[in-house]
């Protein structure tokens, strides 16, 4: 469903001496814009003004194609307080974009031979229940063990801001019931990538983010990118605000390790997938293992592979990663065959109205060169504006439309006291949200009668359609 929220050694690289390795991956950010794609970087510069206001917490945006970097710029405040803008260098918390870090490190250990992705997980933790018996390496990698989110369980949620040890998560993760028989459901949650962190100092005899390090971020010189728990004062950290803007309250950085230990930059992290998706880190049966998605046994896709999701836009691969947490928001998109990719990192959660997803995706097309869909709004009378009015509701879900001042507003959840949107007409029966052009709303009447409403994007990832609403 669509619907939109409002939010080891340098034997690792063969013979390539470092010197020309760097020069490789760095290859992105070298070389003059033509005319085109100065044009093009003009046009995409407006679209993140229009996202990101100058006086509110915002982003820093990385948009390469082609190997040439068509955009690396900052917008909004790194501090409002100081009002200071953010610059394209600012370190971000990244949050889970981290998760392929994590599962990198384990396929590198396959690769190694020290690691079957199908060996149960009580060998690594005996002291695990009999109920998860079945749990294997690679159902925590596909977020398909059914151990459950230790973080929606409220006596925990309570003690987030104290230092907690590994054994400790693992510990509650024990003590929650399993969501759903091992292999069967897929659950995103963020223990079993701290599990597999555990895994990888338990086979490679050391801790997680030396051995990350070692393998990769020292071979790729990543060196803006920092394990948060021992960083200690990072320079160039922006500050992370909630709504409001107000300051975020963070919970314990150790409540991180595996799923969201690192703080990054986008130039870092762009780095990274250069060499991840370009074969510089992984053999390639472990990047495909990675960037495939996973079926679940009743024949269901779902786009999670190992700590990427791969999906597809417009009939063409379209690999992301996101990362959120308190005040802190990334996403960072791949598209092979266009070869574009994008980074974007955020200390907002007022900005973008929809999040980051479909930011950086809309930025993601322009910088493809796909077809843009242009709007023309109409002014429709109150009289046809009222024939939409009323809630529409699909299973338990339930929108309500309501007229004011010549506009068709929504709020969802109906009846959840949200903020009415407004939205705009495109004719009598299409509106679409005024922040958001490209997510859009039909409304119809059935062959039997019924008023119905469905939402639809209009570059939706894996060709995804919204269920059809019908009004009570």
């Amino acid at each position: 469903m669509i619907t939109m929220t409002f939010h080891s050694s340098l034997s690792l690289f063969g013979e390539i001496p470092m010197r020309l390795l760097n020069a490789a991956i760095l290859s992105f950010c070298i070389g003059p814009l033509s005319g085109y794609a100065a044009t093009k970087a003009e046009s995409i510069d407006a679209e993140l003004k229009r996202l990101f206001p100058a006086n509110l917490p915002g982003a820093a945006v990385l948009v390469v194609k082609d190997g040439v970097t068509v955009l690396n710029k900052g917008y909004g405040l790194a501090n409002v307080e100081l009002n200071v803008p953010i610059q394209p260098d600012n370190v971000f918390y990244a949050a889970s974009v981290g998760k392929q870090f994590t599962a990198a490190a384990i396929m590198k250990l396959v690769e190694d031979g020290k690691l079957d992705l199908q060996t149960p997980v009580r060998q690594y933790f005996p002291t695990a229940p009999a109920s998860w018996n079945g749990i294997t390496v690679e159902h925590l990698l596909h977020h398909t063990s059914g151990v459950a989110n230790i973080f929606t369980d409220a006596g925990f949620r309570q003690h987030a801001f104290e230092d907690h040890t590994p054994q400790q998560m693992l510990d509650q993760a024990i003590a929650m019931p399993l969501l759903a028989p091992p292999g069967k459901a897929f659950a995103y949650s963020s223990v079993n990538y701290t599990l597999l962190a555990m895994i990888i100092e338990q086979l490679s005899g050391e801790k997680y983010d030396a051995y990350l390090a070692r393998q990769f971020f020292v071979p790729l010189g990543m060196t803006h990118t920092y394990f948060i728990q021992n960083a200690g004062l990072i320079k160039g950290l922006v500050t992370p605000y909630e709504r409001g803007p107000q300051l975020a309250v963070r919970w314990h950085s150790s409540l991180l390790l595996g799923g969201g230990s690192y703080a990054s930059t986008n130039a870092d992290l762009a780095r990274w997938t250069t060499a991840l998706q370009g074969g510089k880190v992984l053999k390639p049966v472990s990047l495909k293992a990675m960037d495939t998605a996973v079926t679940l046994p009743d024949g269901k896709r779902v786009p999670y592979g190992y700590g990427i999701r791969p999906h597809t836009l417009a009939g063409q691969p379209y690999l992301r990663s996101s990362g959120d947490i308190q005040g802190f928001h990334a996403e960072v998109v791949y598209m092979p065959q266009s070869k574009v990719l994008v980074s974007m990192l955020s200390n907002s959660e007022d900005t973008p109205k929809f999040g980051l997803l479909p930011a950086a995706r809309h930025i993601a097309i322009m910088a493809a060169g796909m077809p843009l869909h242009a709007v023309t709004p109409q002014k429709l009378p109150d009289s046809v504006l009222q024939q939409r009015a009323g809630v529409y509701q699909h299973g338990d879900e339930r929108y309500a439309f309501h007229v004011k001042d010549g506009r068709l507003l929504v709020e969802y959840p109906a009846g959840a006291k949200a903020k009415w949107e407004p939205l705009l007409a495109l004719s009598p029966t299409e509106f679409y949200y005024e922040a958001n052009s490209d997510f859009r709303i039909r409304f119809a009447t059935s062959a039997d009668g019924r008023q119905t409403s469905q939402w639809y994007e209009m570059d939706p990832l894996d060709n995804d359609t919204d269920p059809v609403f019908d009004k009570q």
